[in-house]
């Protein structure tokens, strides 16, 4: 799927009724580091991510859901709903970054053979905020 320089509120990883999610702890950190980015950030800065990153590890050694991530930081959120098996990477406006960020992640479980259908914007406050406009 090739998806260059479309702007998008949240992609959304959607995975299958059988998914595990201890299954993403062999890609976990290198989908955290897409989040992340390369930002430059302050050594104190980097251990509180790197403590966050340790936090989701540990939930889905645990077959849990993981935690999220989101920082001031970086510029994308990841958000586990906690009614279904998914995974959303979010923007708080609409940016290419969202788009980038998908393309990366699909490669990444796709290297892992983790099922998955990918959406884009079908956050609920997306359509609210569509509305008032």
């Amino acid at each position: 799927m090739e998806c260059s320089f479309v702007k998008n509120w949240s992609a959304h990883f959607i995975f299958d009724v059988n998914f595990q999610w201890k299954t993403l702890e062999k890609c976990f950190t290198d989908i955290f580091n897409v989040i992340k980015g390369d930002k430059k950030i302050t050594q104190e800065e980097e251990q509180v991510i790197m403590v966050k990153l340790e936090l989701n590890l540990r939930e889905i050694q645990n077959n849990k859901k993981p935690l999220g991530f989101h920082s001031d930081d970086t510029e994308l959120t990841m958000i586990f709903p906690l009614d279904r098996k998914e995974m959303i990477i979010s923007h708080y406006n609409p940016s290419e970054s969202v788009t980038e960020a998908a393309e990366k992640i699909s490669k990444i479980l796709k290297a892992k053979k983790i099922k998955f259908s990918l959406e884009f914007d079908k956050m609920k406050l997306i359509e609210v905020i569509r509305s008032r406009r």
